[in-house]
């Protein structure tokens, strides 16, 4: 019987991937390989949600949001009924990206489903263990609402800042700020004080994911914090939250002695949709000491509509490293051309199904542009992290 759901559902979103291919005349839409690639890359991108490994149902799931197009709209629904809760989250996210928040439900589901707890009893090692993973699920489920309406979902996150665990405390309290409630960011900000480096970064990453004009100043200041992880991590933010008035600290942020801070300045000055970034991006681009922050700068630049190389990123999509590659991948989604379109059908045949289903939503991505557009435009949020 499940054999022949599988079947039934394979069936099913194969019927559905014309309504995703533009339309072409009729006269030539079989000899036209732009479409037959297209037709491919949602093929894989279909086939990966009914894969037997979860890890590629969750990126198949949350790349369908950034692709844009509401036929995909059916199948996350169908993906709400996974039984891999990363799964149910991920189709979540994306059906809101498409304009169907009927994820909310399961999210909150999810939120609800606290373990239990025996009172008077310390948990064994393999109970702790359950209790972990269980409360993991549902600190990713609250960050996915968060990113929805959490106003919609007040009653069950505020019973979620409530709860026995800090980490599904804090994904709660962060929710509420981003829903303006329990004192907005103020509290989380004010903990960029604190003497433990770990804390400020934490509330560093916390601004981040709460977003708002009035998280831009206290992460402006925590980008010259002594402690470089505590930069790195506002920076990083910074760059999510995409404000042109954190030019100046993402800028000094792109010659930081600490490699990781630089790479995360590099990569927040990609996402300013600001002309004023070029100048940086090319010192950071022509002064990077590794090929990795040179990738980051070249997308950045070609997010901005700024004429790039593309050999750097093919050059990479041969590279052992599956890091690379995947940058590689978004490098070559933002340039944008029939170069960028014949690296990625190659990179489709790459030996990774994660490096595969990322190359076929490039693709789709790429060929339902319109050819004037030019390259895409900087996103508010970050690409998947690799």
């Amino acid at each position: 019987m499940k054999s022949f759901r599988k079947r039934l559902a394979l069936f099913c979103l194969v019927a559905a991937v014309p309504a995703l291919v533009p339309a072409r005349p009729a006269r030539s839409a079989q000899a036209d390989p732009k479409a037959a690639l297209g037709t491919k890359a949602l093929r894989m991108l279909y086939s990966a949600m009914l894969s037997t490994d979860s890890d590629a149902r969750v990126l198949a799931c949350e790349l369908w949001g950034p692709i844009g197009n509401r036929a995909a709209v059916q199948p996350l629904r169908q993906a709400l009924l996974d039984r891999s809760p990363y799964v149910r989250i991920a189709a979540a996210a994306s059906l809101f990206k498409l304009g169907d928040p009927s994820g909310a439900a399961e999210l909150e589901a999810l939120i609800q489903d606290a373990p239990a707890r025996a009172p008077g009893r310390t948990p064994d090692a393999r109970e702790l263990m359950r209790l972990i993973a269980r409360n993991k699920i549902r600190v990713e489920a609250l960050r996915a609402l968060s990113l929805m309406d959490p106003k919609a979902s007040l009653q069950a996150l505020e019973k979620a800042a409530s709860d026995p665990d800090a980490a599904v405390r804090d994904a709660a309290l962060v929710a509420l700020a981003r829903a303006g409630r329990r004192q907005g960011s103020a509290p989380i900000a004010a903990a960029l004080s604190d003497e433990d480096p770990q804390v400020r970064a934490k509330a560093a990453r916390a601004l981040g994911e709460i977003g708002g004009p009035e998280s831009v100043g206290p992460l402006r200041r925590a980008a010259g914090d002594p402690v470089s992880s505590v930069r790195a991590a506002a920076l990083e933010s910074l760059g999510e939250l995409a404000d042109p008035a954190a030019l100046p600290e993402l800028t000094a942020g792109a010659s930081d002695a600490d490699e990781l801070v630089r790479s995360k300045a590099v990569a927040g000055l990609g996402r300013l949709s600001s002309p004023k970034a070029v100048a940086p991006l090319r010192a950071a681009q022509a002064g990077a000491r590794n090929a990795f922050i040179s990738l980051l700068a070249v997308r950045g630049l070609a997010r901005l509509g700024e004429r790039v190389d593309p050999q750097a990123a093919q050059r990479a999509l041969a590279q052992p490293d599956a890091d690379a590659r995947w940058l590689a991948i978004e490098v070559l989604e933002s340039i944008g051309g029939d170069a960028a379109v014949e690296n990625l059908e190659l990179a489709l045949a790459d030996k990774e199904p994660r490096i595969q289903v990322r190359a076929a939503a490039a693709l789709v991505r790429l060929l339902q542009r319109p050819a004037a557009s030019g390259p895409a435009p900087a996103e508010p949020a970050p690409p998947p992290k690799p």
